[in-house]
């Protein structure tokens, strides 16, 4: 992961040399459908350069030995879903509370998801009931997630003085607190012998 002075920049390799890649070019304005399906995998590549360049980084390099087509597409915070349920049907992970890939949770939340909905459908025979409990159980932490998630991508194409503080301040703070700031996250268990209690409050930190 590479905080550029202009945009982000991610990229794993794998065992066998092949690159995945991505980067998060920052855009005053939002482009049109239209717009963004007119750009050519040319102008990504020339943009993307002229992005990375003043960096020391192999962003520029892996852009330039990338083969195929690139695209780009714009990315939302989309708001709170009202209710998660309505009669048999419920909606889990990014259906019910989508959050910014910069958070890395999609996935976890959606699993997360699934163990509590098993508990409440196993422990509550009525579905309303098992539907409304889980939706309790996870709305508080899951939307604490989104949050966390939109910082995080709001802070990656962070102006000078934000970038200088950045990255003074980032190796200090995951030395000296990253685990346990994000214990919360990182932490979360959930009991799945435990029964279910549809009354029991909850601060969707824990289980």
């Amino acid at each position: 992961m590479i905080f550029g002075k202009r945009a982000f920049f991610g990229y794993a390799v794998a065992p066998d040399g092949l690159v995945w890649w991505f980067a998060n070019p920052p855009q005053r304005t939002e482009p049109s459908p239209g717009e963004l399906a007119a750009l050519t995998t040319e102008h990504w590549r020339a943009r993307l350069r002229d992005l990375f360049a003043v960096d020391r980084t192999p962003a520029c390099a892996i852009v330039d030995a990338t083969p195929g087509e690139l695209t780009g597409w714009a990315t939302y915070d989309l708001p709170s879903v009202r209710r998660w349920h309505r009669d048999r049907m419920v909606v889990i992970g990014d259906a019910a509370h989508a959050t910014s890939p910069a958070s890395g949770q999609g996935a976890s939340m959606a699993i997360e998801d699934a163990v509590e909905l098993g508990r409440c459908l196993r422990d509550l025979p009525d579905p309303d009931a098992a539907f409304t409990t889980y939706e309790r159980l996870r709305r508080a932490r899951v939307e604490k997630v989104v949050a966390s998630g939109a910082r995080s991508s709001n802070s990656k194409a962070a102006g000078p003085l934000a970038r200088v503080l950045r990255d003074a301040l980032l190796p200090i703070f995951l030395r000296r607190q990253g685990a346990e700031a994000a214990a919360w996250l990182h932490g979360h268990h959930i009991d799945w012998d435990a029964p279910v209690d549809p009354h029991r409050p909850t601060d969707g930190a824990m289980v």
